[in-house]
């Protein structure tokens, strides 16, 4: 059997077609016509694709010939509150390295906390609203509207 570790474009100049694929950072293929037409390309059986931050709205921007291809996507998420309770002794990461690279303060890391484990209740729109400023925008964007709705 051919393994090749690469990304999918590296992948699609040495296979016409692939079995089965395993994808970091694969939010990049949601929305990104030359990744979906590589994966369709290849055909492959079974594909499973890692991300760190998948926002939510990425998830309708599947190609429908994936979804034809590979049946509807079973989408698995590891929170930090479902690994709270996986573990009680995990505990949360006062920076995202990888995408704002700076420690939080104060506010931000109790925010953030509240935030990641679900205690901040309220409308599902706002909530939703407050994930995607952090995603999109950062902690202090993210800070701002919380002390905004709260205050």
């Amino acid at each position: 059997k051919k393994i090749i570790v690469s990304t999918p474009f590296t992948t699609a100049k040495c296979l016409d077609k692939a079995e089965a694929m395993i994808i970091d950072e694969v939010h990049h293929a949601f929305g990104d016509a030359r990744y979906e037409e590589i994966l369709v390309n290849l055909e492959p059986r079974f594909l499973i694709g890692f991300t760190a931050l998948l926002p939510s709205y990425k998830k309708y921007l599947i190609d429908p010939r994936l979804i034809k291809l590979l049946g509807q996507p079973e989408y698995l998420v590891y929170d930090f509150k479902s690994l709270t309770k996986i573990d009680p002794s995990f505990k949360l990461p006062k920076a995202i390295a990888d995408i704002f690279d700076s420690e939080f303060n104060n506010l931000e890391d109790s925010v953030y906390e509240a935030f990641f484990k679900g205690l901040i209740k309220g409308n599902k729109e706002t909530i939703k609203f407050l994930e995607l400023t952090f995603y999109t925008y950062g902690k202090e964007a993210f800070c701002e509207s919380y002390r905004r709705l709260i205050g």
